[in-house]
């Protein structure tokens, strides 16, 4: 690719995309081991629920809630790149 290139590299374009996908996927997997972690420990007592309600009630939703903006923009940036394909062809 030359350095003075114009326009989208709809390789690069999907590849990054691609990955901003698997990572989401990533995220969303660590998220529901913390819970599961957190809710299955045998300490029990009023920090334990405050901390276990905190990452399921905000932590977790908020979490997945990123990822989801992460898989549309991932999502987004593919029909750039179909998009300047289609023009460019």
């Amino acid at each position: 690719m030359a350095h003075n290139m114009q326009g989208m590299d709809t390789d690069q374009a999907r590849s990054t995309a691609h990955a901003m996908d698997s990572h989401a996927a990533v995220v969303g997997d660590v998220c529901a081991r913390l819970l599961a972690r957190v809710q299955g420990t045998s300490w029990i007592g009023a920090d334990k629920d405050r901390i276990a309600a905190d990452i399921g009630q905000h932590f977790v939703p908020n979490a997945h809630a990123a990822c989801e903006d992460i898989k549309q923009q991932a999502a987004y940036l593919i029909a750039k790149a179909d998009q300047q394909d289609a023009i460019s062809s």
